[in-house]
């Protein structure tokens, strides 16, 4: 499974899955994920207008985010 280049909100299309996934960690599922955007320079609400905006037909209000907060033991696993 893919890690992330860089810590970010990431969106998986087929799944309609947003998650915020810290530099390095594996990504939640395998599959083609996208950045979205940096957690700093962007709210959890901007994250999910950006994907509606990127993938039309994405409901903005249906997106939860993922989130693994224990990305140490994530790394270790591989």
């Amino acid at each position: 499974m893919a890690r992330a280049p860089e810590t970010g909100f990431y969106f998986e299309p087929v799944a309609e899955r947003l998650a915020l996934v810290l530099e390095g960690a594996l990504f939640p599922t395998g599959g083609e994920w996208a950045h979205v955007g940096d957690p700093v320079e962007m709210t959890p609400d901007l994250a999910r207008l950006e994907v509606a905006t990127r993938w039309p037909g994405v409901d903005p209000e249906a997106l939860e985010i993922e989130f693994q907060p224990d990305s140490a033991a994530t790394s270790r696993e591989s």
